[in-house]
């Protein structure tokens, strides 16, 4: 009887093993990274009045914009450059592109918005994607971690964007692989001389 019951007891455990290592653990929930978020950054062509231009070139992981005198000197820094092409560029109208990008290199200097940048010797490669089809300015607004970052700055590359408007929104990663999105919040002016746009940006840290 003792054997009986003792063999009883052994099964009862041995079952309450089983079940405990067979349940299976609760779903984790993914791991979301935190972002920076820098609402106006203003960005202008070389060619408008030199009260307002010169800061065509960004820092993603700051939010600051430079000169091309300090932009030279931090090449390391620079992941997008604003232009607005004239001549033979013309279509590029309002345009973001990674230093990197071949409109850079380009030894005619009317087809080249910057052609200081093909003596730089650290041209960082970002690309880029237009996802204004995909997201809202809205969410963009309220994403509190670099969720969205994750799902739709993913397969990108682009080297330059052109015809920006108000409500473009962009997703980019840079080539230290922090992604990032902007949305152009105003364009001012009509032509290169006058020509202004703020975006407003989110990028992870």
């Amino acid at each position: 009887m003792k054997t009986t019951k003792g063999l009883l007891l052994i099964y009862i455990l041995m079952s309450i093993i089983i079940i405990a290592c067979t349940e299976t653990e609760p779903p984790q929930l993914p791991k979301y990274n935190p972002i920076n978020r820098y609402g106006t950054i203003y960005l202008t062509d070389r060619n408008t009045p030199k009260a307002l231009a010169g800061h065509p070139f960004i820092n993603t992981i700051t939010g600051l914009t430079y000169i091309l005198d300090t932009a030279t000197k931090r090449q390391d820094s620079v992941d997008i450059i604003y232009y607005f092409g004239k001549g033979n560029i013309l279509t590029d109208s309002n345009t973001v592109a990674s230093p990197a990008a071949a409109v850079f290199s380009n030894t005619i200097t009317t087809d080249n918005p910057w052609p200081e940048i093909i003596n730089w010797t650290t041209r960082n490669s970002t690309k880029f994607k237009n996802i204004s089809d995909s997201l809202t300015h809205e969410i963009v607004d309220e994403v509190q971690n670099d969720s969205i970052l994750l799902k739709y700055a993913v397969n990108l590359s682009d080297t330059k964007i052109n015809k920006l408007k108000i409500g473009s929104i962009i997703a980019f990663e840079t080539i230290k692989g922090k992604k990032g999105i902007f949305v152009v919040e105003n364009i001012e002016g009509t032509n290169a001389i006058t020509r202004a746009i703020t975006v407003a940006m989110i990028v992870q840290q």
